[in-house]
């Protein structure tokens, strides 16, 4: 294993041989998953990745780390996530809510703040982000509420912050 480690100095030669040893990994009737611990998001090269074994995915996690280091010695930008293994269930709807610190300051000296809200399908397929902008329901006991339902919350939402 070290002598891989140390193939990972060189992106050019990294990032395709540890997407292909994650596709080996791969099983698309797998149960497990690997995705962002805090925001549900799964980052390529595991996007549309599932995997057999809770070691598999494991092992994958692993791999993808490595991989998404390689590519931000490319792109220092590249997004980072704290990927860890969960179990797939492919009926659920993903509401992610994150809080990060601007670089603003309020009047009395204590930072400001921007909250994103995600809907997301199957934990990779974005339909809605809003940032900074009321938080609604979007989804009842049972189902997914109608448009109309959700309109009539977003347009109450924005008439209070008036």
């Amino acid at each position: 294993m070290t002598g891989d480690r140390e193939q990972d100095d060189d992106p050019v030669e990294t990032v395709p041989r540890l997407r292909e040893r994650i596709k080996a990994l791969a099983d698309p009737e797998g149960r497990y998953v690997v995705a962002c611990r805090v925001s549900g998001v799964r980052p390529e090269p595991v996007r549309d990745r599932r995997f057999e074994t809770y070691a598999d995915a494991e092992k994958a996690s692993e791999l993808a780390g490595r991989y998404r280091a390689a590519m931000r010695r490319v792109d220092p930008a590249l997004a980072r996530y704290d990927l860890t293994v969960s179990e797939t269930d492919d009926s659920t709807v993903e509401l992610v809510s994150v809080r990060e610190r601007t670089a603003r300051r309020r009047e009395n000296g204590l930072p400001t703040t921007s909250q994103t809200v995600t809907l997301a399908g199957n934990g990779s397929d974005e339909w809605l982000r809003v940032e900074n902008g009321p938080v609604v329901e979007f989804a009842g006991p049972d189902a997914l509420l109608d448009d109309e339902f959700v309109t009539r919350q977003l347009d109450s939402k924005l008439r209070e912050n008036r």
